[in-house]
């Protein structure tokens, strides 16, 4: 009878061919081997060597997957996936027994997809070839078995065609809650809507894209950063000139964050880092304010006539490093003037 193995971790008793715990997923050491008395022959017959296993992105891209590799933004060892922001910290595992590939969701918070079905957390599920394995709407990949370790692909990045460098703008709304309840949902929604079409001009006039409308707020991306700051300028400047003419009860606030960064912009849509950290400073601008990471200010400052000011290191939610920020001044067209909105 073959010995079993047991786990270092856990404690737990493993058969004798498992290279991981079935109980925690941790390595277990090797049994010692016992006297050889079989002939070269037999050696031959009995070796049993596991297919490589090799994903294959929609764009033709692959790479080969290791015993143990991990698919997440901090992944262990070999770092699958890393730029893909919707995928989780640690998603899945893929593990090798025998002459079997074997793929464990590590209680992702997306979940881990074989042809659409969700696997079930912590199992130990076995992959075949030609399955479609997803970690997330926007990585998909093939399973393949090839007999001899492929060649490596130049081209990982299955997404890479919608890749692009942006600044993103996000603009929020002072007062839109009390509004609400004070005016009723009808006029406050034709309220926010006469806004966003003044703003969405702005944008357009900037070679800006309005992408969405998140509640009250405003998703914005575009491709050149002083576009985009003097987009911002001038958002806040035709507000000052609206609110001029109108009851201060129907005047507009707004906060603007802005930064760039990599993204993923598909379907009309963008993700990643750069989006949420724009979000993140979008939410501590004060109303009538713009507010601009250092990334973007570096891309801007030596443009004429922006300036931006030095606000602070800001510890963002969700951000492991503080970030700096800038402050970008909202002057009205014909003046250099800071005027803010009160």
């Amino acid at each position: 009878m073959n010995a079993d193995k047991l786990c270092q971790n856990c404690h737990k008793s493993n058969p004798s061919f498992a290279e991981r715990c079935f109980h925690c997923l941790e390595p277990l050491p090797a049994l010692s081997p016992p006297a050889d008395t079989s002939s070269a022959s037999d050696k031959e017959c009995s070796t049993v060597e596991a297919p490589w296993l090799v994903l294959t992105t929609t764009s033709d891209a692959f790479f080969a997957v290791r015993d143990g590799d991990i698919v997440g933004r901090t992944g262990v060892g070999h770092e699958l996936l890393n730029p893909h922001e919707e995928i989780s910290r640690k998603h899945a595992q893929f593990i090798r027994k025998r002459d079997e590939w074997f793929i464990v969701d590590l209680n992702s918070s997306n979940g881990t997809f074989l042809d659409d079905s969700r696997i079930s957390p912590k199992i130990m599920t076995p992959l075949r070839d030609g399955q479609r394995l997803g970690f997330s709407a926007a990585f998909t990949v093939t399973v393949n078995f090839a007999e001899q370790q492929p060649a490596p692909s130049t081209a990982v990045d299955s997404d890479a065609e919608n890749r692009q460098t942006l600044v993103i703008l996000f603009a929020d709304i002072k007062g839109s809650v009390d509004f609400f309840q004070e005016m009723g949902t009808l006029v406050a929604r034709n309220w926010i809507f006469k806004l966003f079409r003044m703003l969405t001009g702005v944008i357009a006039i900037h070679d800006g894209k309005h992408l969405k409308n998140i509640g009250d707020a405003l998703l914005a991306v575009f491709p050149d950063p002083v576009e985009a700051a003097r987009a911002a300028q001038e958002m806040q400047s035709i507000i000052r000139e609206y609110n001029k003419g109108v009851d201060p009860s129907h005047s507009y606030a707004i906060r603007i964050g802005m930064n760039v960064g990599s993204v993923l912009y598909e379907n009309n849509d963008v993700f990643g880092n750069a989006v949420n950290i724009a979000s993140r400073v979008q939410g501590l601008t004060p109303p009538g304010r713009i507010f601009i990471t250092r990334e973007l200010y570096n891309a801007i400052r030596q443009e004429p006539g922006i300036n931006p000011k030095f606000i602070g290191e800001e510890e963002l939610k969700g951000v492991k490093q503080a970030i700096g920020i800038y402050e970008l001044s909202a002057s009205s067209s014909g003046d250099n003037k800071i005027t803010y909105i009160t």
